[in-house]
């Protein structure tokens, strides 16, 4: 068959050419439940948060999977920038191009014709959350509702969560942080070069001690780091000198809030600089997760699943799920290095095996 034939790639292009960006994610949804009707699904809703919901009801009781994407997608950015129109789904070249190809409806695309290729060994909910790309406000109204599905006999028994990860298994990732800190000084007419009044050296003097500064190294997560990634002052001139300049500092870790809180401190001392410690589990807080690499889910997995397992660089909405007691590992389609980019394309050949994989495991596996 064709790959202009293939029901999958009809399927993410119909995804890909309805744009859901977070927080437009409605119209998506409607189309992502009117997939999941026409792949054979027993039960399909739109729940209070906005996620899109098919249930498939397994073949024998007992624990069922959980099957995690999501409906939006970055902005597109400069139109120009891109080779093919974002939400075009143009098929070329043996790929699937646009936003979201990747990140995430290729594979929401794959799970679905997985489950339309037969009925699963045990129950399957594939969850489509809202925000994911803003903290996971849709996970988490999973969760709090799943009471709500155990009362309907569902229970999950392992979650696979599909952000790309070119068909590789994925044990976690880091847990993320974005702190805001302001450096204060005192404003001045720039020919006067008074450093000690200037925040931007206090500001300089920080970016060093982190370029020099030994993070801790996880077994399975890998090392810490500490990025700065915006910068603001109250400066209007060229000429004058900053008040206060604000800078925003991305930190992906293992190590528990008191660890961080003690090298923050170290990198700070001695600077005029003041910062709040944000909540865990906030749109700027949350922890990572991973799943050890002896546990019987990773050996299930990897009898169908090539390579040694690896780890996300991002955070997923996997946080949450594994947060909640279930068992949580990564699989997914498409290359993580063409998320958010303006190359975003999703190779149908990798599309199809992810689909044949996936199918063989749900029609013939309980969760480990």
């Amino acid at each position: 068959m064709s790959a202009e034939l293939l029901p999958v790639v009809h399927t993410l292009q119909r995804l890909i050419r309805q744009p859901s960006p977070s927080g437009s994610e409605s119209a998506l949804a409607l189309l992502t439940l009117e997939e999941f009707r026409s792949a054979g699904c027993d039960h399909a809703e739109l729940d209070a948060a906005g996620n899109a919901l098919g249930l498939w009801r397994g073949r024998e009781p007992g624990p069922g999977w959980l099957l995690i994407t999501h409906l939006d997608h970055v902005h597109e950015g400069d139109l120009a920038l891109w080779a093919h129109p974002p939400y075009a789904g143009e098929l070329e070249g043996g790929r699937v191009h646009g936003r979201g190809a990747v990140d995430i409806k290729g594979p929401l695309a794959a799970h679905i014709h997985a489950l339309a290729a037969g009925r699963p060994r045990r129950d399957v909910l594939i969850a489509s959350l809202v925000e994911e790309e803003l903290g996971g406000r849709g996970a988490a109204a999973l969760i709090a509702d799943l009471p709500r599905w155990a009362a309907s006999g569902y229970q999950p028994g392992a979650c696979i969560v599909a952000e790309p990860s070119s068909n590789r298994l994925m044990l976690g990732h880091r847990g993320v942080s974005r702190l805001r800190l302001r450096f204060t000084g005192r404003a001045h007419h720039a020919s006067f070069a008074l450093h000690d009044q200037n925040p931007l050296f206090a500001l300089a003097t920080l970016l060093q001690r982190i370029s020099s500064f030994q993070f801790p190294v996880h077994p399975v997560l890998g090392v810490s780091t500490l990025t700065p990634t915006q910068v603001w002052t109250d400066s209007g001139s060229e000429n004058l000198t900053p008040n206060w300049v604000e800078l925003v500092l991305d930190w992906r870790s293992s190590e528990p809030d008191e660890e961080r809180r003690r090298a923050l401190e170290e990198l700070c001392r001695g600077l005029a600089v003041q910062y709040s410690w944000p909540p865990l589990w906030s749109t700027s807080s949350t922890p990572g997760f991973y799943l050890p690499p002896d546990h019987p889910l990773v050996a299930l997995l990897r009898s169908y699943v090539p390579g040694e397992p690896q780890v996300w660089r991002f955070a997923t909405d996997g946080r949450y799920t594994a947060a909640a007691g279930i068992p949580t590992i990564g699989f997914g389609c498409g290359d993580p290095e063409l998320a958010h980019t303006t190359d975003e394309s999703i190779a149908v050949e990798e599309l199809t095996a992810h689909v044949a994989t996936l199918s063989r495991l749900l029609q013939a596996e309980a969760p480990a």
